[in-house]
């Protein structure tokens, strides 16, 4: 579970921010929002960040983001890419590091902080500690501060100079992604959360497209039994969603040659390809056990008097493809207790259907979390979502602020969409005189 996000001279956020997760526990409405986190820390299970158009509500996200490629993928960061993500509108915007911190808890119950400092020749200083969460001192795993490393399980003087040679020659790499090169740190801990970043952690960007899609639908009945029933729940036209596989030399023998990635399929060993067309996957090659087959994405739909027909995806909605994107991580927070954050989570979809899935999302029993941005005012009800579940993000002399509606006295039968939408609470676009 996410419990707080705090970023600092990073992309729109010049000052300090936190973002978190922490209820009012004074407001008696929906109390099954509130979960306990490692079992004593109450935290929330769902968040809506709105703001005007360019206010930095996708910039959250893509702080978290960042954290998790740079934990879980050693090459994601080099000198000639970190420029971009410093906070640009001042004259030196690199003269202070980059700071971001996020805490957390795992599904195995253990909570960490991580931070890290990150300047123009690397990573500046980096602490990975299990959180006290608050009840408790944190207690140190490792911390990297220039040169200096401690450890809580120390490793030989040997293993300690391979690691610091290891450090000066991968300057923009996190100490976490070390024992991908080479297993030299042992602690369980170190594991534990990088594995919450790697599998427990899911973001969907804008325009997010998921290579691994079709795999995922191949393989798991239970995600295509549940989307299968939501696309027919939700009155799509759509009656079943399956993965129709064929053997790939037969399939390839009525088909366009030029139209397939021939010469690296041949070059395949094992593993899969995946063949993508705007914002879909259309098909999958794959080679395992020496069996090549090919998969792609198939769509029972009906017509009059039950007239049924199967069609691919390129014969889908934006809408529709969009929402077979999001259903899985839907099906992830809500059954394996996965923390999910989706930007513009209404993009392609109908207000009336996003409003259905977030209400059902928050009528669920489960450990798992949903954060989302959106312009969606048809969520703001607090029927099914909480004023300290909601965020709001404005700019300020060009650097992205963001509060709480908990900040606000609000009443719970009080319309907050009407108030926002009426600027009482900010965070909406000023429009000017328009003059043609």
């Amino acid at each position: 579970m996410l419990l707080r996000v705090i970023l600092k001279n990073f992309l729109s956020f010049e000052d300090e921010v936190q973002f978190d997760m922490f209820p009012n526990m004074r407001k008696e409405s929906l109390p099954n929002h509130i979960t306990m986190a490692a079992g004593v820390l109450p935290t929330l299970r769902m968040a809506a960040i709105y703001g005007a158009n360019g206010a930095g509500k996708s910039n959250m996200l893509k702080g978290v983001d960042f954290i998790k490629l740079l934990v879980t993928d050693k090459d994601f960061l080099n000198q000639s890419k970190v420029s971009r993500y410093f906070y640009a509108l001042k004259n030196d915007p690199a003269s202070q590091p980059i700071t971001l911190t996020i805490e957390f808890v795992t599904k195995a119950g253990k909570a960490f902080i991580y931070a890290v400092e990150i300047g123009e020749e690397g990573i500046k200083s980096e602490i990975l500690q299990e959180s006290g969460l608050g009840a408790k001192e944190n207690k140190n795993v490792f911390t990297r501060e220039g040169g200096t490393l401690s450890f809580a399980v120390k490793p030989s003087d040997e293993v300690q100079q391979m690691i610091k040679a290891w450090l000066e020659k991968n300057p923009f790499a996190s100490l976490l992604t070390i024992n991908d090169d080479m297993p030299v740190l042992s602690d369980e801990n170190i594991a534990i959360a990088k594995n919450w970043f790697h599998k427990e952690l899911v973001l969907i960007g804008f325009q997010s497209v998921n290579p691994k899609l079709i795999k995922l639908f191949k393989r798991n009945k239970e995600i295509t039994e549940f989307t299968s029933n939501l696309f027919k729940a939700v009155d799509l036209g759509i009656n079943t969603v399956k993965v129709q596989t064929e053997d790939f030399d037969e399939w390839i023998r009525s088909h366009n040659e030029e139209q397939l990635p021939i010469e690296e399929l041949n070059k395949m060993q094992s593993g899969g390809i995946s063949q993508i067309n705007g914002n879909r996957i259309t098909r999958q090659f794959t080679i395992e056990d020496g069996l090549r087959e090919i998969s792609q994405m198939i769509f029972e739909q009906f017509g009059k008097d039950g007239f049924s027909k199967d069609m691919d995806i390129v014969a889908q909605s934006d809408g529709t493809v969009r929402l077979l994107t999001l259903v899985p991580a839907f099906y992830g927070a809500i059954k394996k207790g996965k923390t999910v954050l989706i930007d513009e989570i209404e993009h392609s979809i109908h207000p009336h259907l996003i409003r259905e899935l977030v209400k059902f999302f928050s009528q669920q029993e489960t450990t798992g979390q949903l954060i989302f941005t959106t312009h969606e005012t048809c969520l703001l009800d607090q029927k099914f979502i909480r004023t300290d579940e909601v965020w709001l993000v404005e700019k300020k002399d060009g650097s992205t602020h963001m509060y709480s509606l908990n900040d606000f006295k609000i009443h719970n039968t009080i319309n907050i969409a009407n108030g926002y939408m009426e600027g009482r609470y900010g965070a909406i676009p000023f429009i000017g005189d328009l003059k043609m």
